[in-house]
């Protein structure tokens, strides 16, 4: 009998899919470092918007990232965007798609992919697919809503793929670039803050329903500089944060060191986070990303629900007002009661409370 010799197997070839937002995207990446622990030699890619995508750059585990075309002006230059993007994809020759973020526009990226499997969450919107999202994916599954937090979800979802047969259940795990950009590096060596023993604020959120007020954030830094002796950097990014993240300063008084940072890029953020001994924000990126650099984390939270949505980890703590409010959570945009309550009411006191927690347990 003549031994026939066998072709190796072509490594697996998988495409993540979550274009946006800032912490949604960093909820997803704990997928991505578990497909490469399940497959180290696989070829993971992600498609992805900015700017979530520069600040995810050099992400370990992720072989490329293929970037989602912003709107250009005039629809011909904007479909032709799309068509090379399409391209693009195909041309990666993907096995399959897994798509978390569960939107038309997602489910569309992951069937341009030609994946033979396009996987994604079975259920109406509660359940994680919305809109026509289900259209565009022949591989769907159902994680019960006993599976509250969204890092959950997608790594539940990632396992009912079949993608991890043979390996070890998925865990949660960051593997974010050793940030180190300069300007924020010099900032604190020039504010002798290089050794990384000071707090970050960050009072910037896009919904104006997750804005915690810049008062309370002021009566916060004036307890943690008076209570602790810890130095505070206000982080801002946009005209809007600056005059709140002004108003943090000019409010905290001369009792504590507060510091307005110079205005900061997502991975400028990420170098000054990465040195500090605690993050407070509200509900939004940085948040997460604090999380994510595993920085002991308080946020700030109003219309959303921390149970889905909080900062992950033992090292992260969400604050609502308690008792909530009736129409909490709301998840809306706009406050329907008029006067933005479920913040206006959540005084410092509680917050620097679970702050000081933080900081003790470190």
């Amino acid at each position: 009998m003549i031994a026939t010799e066998q072709k190796p197997r072509r490594p697996l070839r998988v495409l993540l899919v979550r274009l946006s937002a800032i912490g949604d995207c960093l909820h997803a990446a704990p997928v991505a470092s578990a497909l490469r622990r399940a497959h180290p030699d696989a070829f993971i890619g992600w498609a992805v918007q900015e700017p979530a995508a520069t600040l995810l750059r050099g992400y370990a585990g992720v072989d490329r990232f293929h970037l989602y075309p912003r709107r250009a002006s005039g629809v011909a230059a904007h479909l032709e965007a799309l068509r090379r993007f399409r391209r693009e994809l195909r041309s990666s020759r993907y096995d399959a798609a897994l798509d978390v973020q569960g939107l038309t526009k997602s489910g569309l990226v992951a069937w341009w992919s030609g994946a033979r499997q396009r996987i994604g969450f079975r259920g109406g919107p509660a359940m994680g697919s919305r809109e026509l999202n289900a259209l565009f994916l022949n591989q769907r599954f159902a994680v019960g809503l006993d599976v509250s937090h969204v890092v959950d979800r997608n790594l539940a979802l990632l396992s009912a793929s079949g993608l991890l047969v043979g390996a070890a259940s998925p865990v949660a795990e960051w593997h974010l670039p050793e940030y180190a950009e300069p300007a924020p590096l010099s900032f604190l060596e020039h504010h002798g803050l290089g050794d990384g023993r000071y707090a970050v604020v960050s009072p910037g959120t896009i919904w104006r329903t997750k804005r915690w007020p810049p008062h309370h954030f002021a009566a916060a830094v004036r307890r943690l500089g008076r209570d602790r002796g810890l130095p505070v950097v206000i982080a801002w990014a946009g005209e809007d944060e600056r005059h709140a993240a002004e108003e943090i300063v000019a409010g905290a008084g001369d009792d504590c060191r507060v510091l307005l940072a110079p205005p900061t890029d997502l991975r400028e953020l990420a170098t000054l986070l990465r040195h500090a001994t605690l993050f407070l924000g509200c509900d939004s990126g940085p948040a997460h990303l604090a999380a994510a650099l595993d920085v002991p984390c308080v946020s700030v939270f109003g219309p959303t629900d921390p149970a889905r949505n909080g900062p992950y980890g033992p090292r992260s703590a969400a604050v609502q007002l308690d008792p909530k409010l009736d129409c909490q959570p709301c998840w809306r945009r706009t406050c329907s009661r008029g006067d933005f309550a479920c913040l206006e009411r959540l005084d410092a006191d509680r917050v620097v409370a679970e702050c000081l927690v933080r900081l003790d347990t470190a």
